[in-house]
């Protein structure tokens, strides 16, 4: 068992962050984004906007990709490389981030449950890590 090819983890996690960024884009502020008005609209409140907080979620895109991307590597060896390894990495990813939060948003009754966005958020991580694992490779 080799250890981890750390600049291939951060290649990938480029990549990755990428493909987060703009799925993350097209799930919230566009698929979704009449549902999260009327979501903020019920609470008394408006989206947050500008550059500060595109950035926080810019630099949270990253930050999870680089994450995911060495699970990725971490598990590889008893996976084994490719797809399948890909596809579990993100769901765990996306197990511990975004389901777990909008369970506990949805228990605290502070947003409602949302079947959609969580199967977008499922699909959207789950191409991104496909991207991001597709560079990785085991130091020599």
């Amino acid at each position: 068992m080799g250890k981890i090819n750390h600049s291939r983890v951060i290649l990938g996690g480029i990549i990755a962050g990428i493909l987060i960024n703009i799925l993350e884009y097209l799930v919230h502020d566009v698929i979704l984004k009449g549902q999260h008005a009327e979501t903020m609209k019920g609470l008394g409140r408006t989206m947050p906007e500008g550059g500060s907080t595109i950035a926080v979620w810019f630099v949270y895109g990253f930050l999870w990709a680089f994450v995911a991307i060495w699970l990725y590597a971490a598990i590889r060896p008893r996976f084994g490389p490719g797809p399948k390894t890909a596809v579990c990495a993100a769901f765990t990813a996306w197990f511990f981030g975004p389901f777990l939060s909008g369970i506990a948003m949805w228990n605290m009754t502070i947003l409602p449950l949302s079947p959609l966005e969580m199967a977008l958020e499922l699909v959207a991580f789950i191409i991104a890590v496909l991207g991001g694992a597709a560079l990785y490779r085991e130091a020599a």
